[in-house]
């Protein structure tokens, strides 16, 4: 017993690997055969109520058997019970199988949470006929495997889902691009019309900051589709981290009136140069900023500071907000993953493609928080040593 208890165990193990479904019916059918020394076999799992064949491994001259309401597979698939049929009672429904070589056939219901799901069937043809014992492996076996099928069509199910979902935002965000381009341009001579005193002015200026808004969730759910597709492209040259910072505090200056950025340089030297893509790392910082503007209260400050950690620079946005729950911090840089406590506009976009952008450049980005005390975040990136 102990041996047989060995056996399933170790064709068990084979399950713990990532496995297609297909991959997971062919290897329950082939480690069901070496445990009994079955010589063919097939899988049948239940779709639209009915059983259909999802993996056969029998020999290219094995006789075609159709599945019957009334038949063998059926009774174990709904009763929940295993049993062997010999040679002696196949002969009388399924002669062509005997003729085929067919001692007997073990057939082993699959369920998962009392739920009947399939039936496993193992074939002995020259080996003799099974005993008693074989179905009690099989059904031990089956156990097993019933979970391995339900694992891998959830894990199948749902990577169809995700794909259904990336697709349709990927072309929702190309269609909204267009209307989009159309209302900032009216906008725009709007504002060329309207005189800077005239009350309405304000108006347009909100009207032009939503657009804005729209464009850069409709830029970022691009991006974000793109960087699973690996399509993302990055153009690489030198560029100076200082630079970057100075830009990126002039735009916050212009979009968030109500809060201090400020910069600190704590670098001895003007070596702040790496090699990246310009615009996608003012994306990450400005994302950062924002960030640290929109979670913190109007008249607080928000600290950036530059060092160098050889052979890294380091980055650091320092804000004074409401923090990030702990129970969210693990999660926090998942695409579209938003705290449970979030009220603010966003899709929980802005950390995850800050966090693809930064691992492109070879460097890391990770976040210390904490309720009501604000949220440090630190950005490591290669720096170009000279001489």
């Amino acid at each position: 017993m102990d041996n047989t208890l060995e056996k399933v165990y170790k064709a068990g193990l084979k399950f713990l690997v990532p496995l297609t479904p297909e991959e997971t019916y062919r290897t329950i059918v082939h480690e069901a055969m070496k445990l009994v020394g079955g010589e063919s076999g097939a899988i049948m799992l239940e779709k639209d109520g009915q059983l259909q064949v999802a993996y056969s491994a029998s020999p290219a001259s094995f006789p075609h058997v159709s599945t019957r309401k009334k038949g063998f597979t059926y009774r174990a698939f709904k009763t929940h019970k295993s049993f062997v049929i010999h040679s002696s009672e196949l002969s009388k429904i399924h002669p062509e199988t005997v003729t085929g070589g067919v001692k007997s056939v073990a057939f082993i219901p699959l369920a998962y949470r009392n739920k009947s799901i399939g039936v496993l069937k193992v074939r002995s043809h020259s080996g003799g006929q099974f005993t008693h014992n074989e179905p009690l492996i099989l059904q031990l076996f089956g156990s097993m495997a019933s979970l391995a099928i339900r694992k891998t069509q959830l894990y199948d199910e749902t990577r169809k889902a995700l794909k259904t979902r990336d697709l349709f935002i990927s072309l929702a965000a190309h269609e909204f691009r267009t209307p989009l381009t159309t209302i900032g341009g009216y906008v725009q001579l709007l504002a060329d019309k309207l005189p800077q005193k005239d009350p309405q002015s304000k108006w347009v200026e909100e009207l032009y900051w939503e657009v804005e808004r729209l464009t850069s969730l409709v830029n970022e759910l691009l991006e974000t589709s793109r960087i699973k597709e690996s399509k993302f492209q990055y153009v690489w040259r030198e560029c100076r981290l200082k630079s970057i910072i100075k830009k990126t505090i002039t735009a916050f200056q212009f979009k968030h009136l109500n809060h201090e950025l400020v910069f600190v340089d704590k670098l001895h030297d003007d070596e702040d140069t790496v090699v990246g893509d310009f615009e996608k790392l003012l994306q990450v910082i400005t994302n950062l900023v924002d960030n640290g503007a929109k979670f913190s209260d109007p008249g607080t400050k928000i600290v950036v500071s530059l060092q160098s950690r050889i052979p890294y620079l380091i980055l650091t946005i320092k804000d004074q907000g409401r923090g990030i729950a702990e129970e969210d911090l693990p999660r926090i840089f998942e695409g579209f993953y938003r705290g449970n406590k979030v009220t603010e506009r966003g899709m929980g976009l802005g950390l995850f493609l800050a966090k693809s952008i930064v691992e492109a450049h070879r460097g890391s980005i990770k976040i210390r928080s904490r309720v009501g005390k604000g949220t440090v975040v630190e950005v490591k990136l290669p720096r170009v040593k000279y001489g």
